[in-house]
């Protein structure tokens, strides 16, 4: 979603626009995808395992 703010909003308006901008639901829920990702194996074992292959 897209919050325009010109110069000549007051403080208010825009914490208001705000509010009402993050409090949208979307349906799709990113928080259980933050963080690290489960898989068996380091990150960097996967790149190395990657990047092998072009060999």
């Amino acid at each position: 979603m897209v919050v325009k703010i010109s110069k000549k909003d007051s403080k208010a308006s825009v914490k208001k626009a705000l509010a009402k901008a993050s409090k949208k639901n979307m349906g799709f829920q990113p928080d259980k995808f933050f963080g690290k990702l489960l898989r068996g194996f380091s990150g960097i074992d996967y790149q190395k395992q990657a990047r092998d292959e072009w060999n």
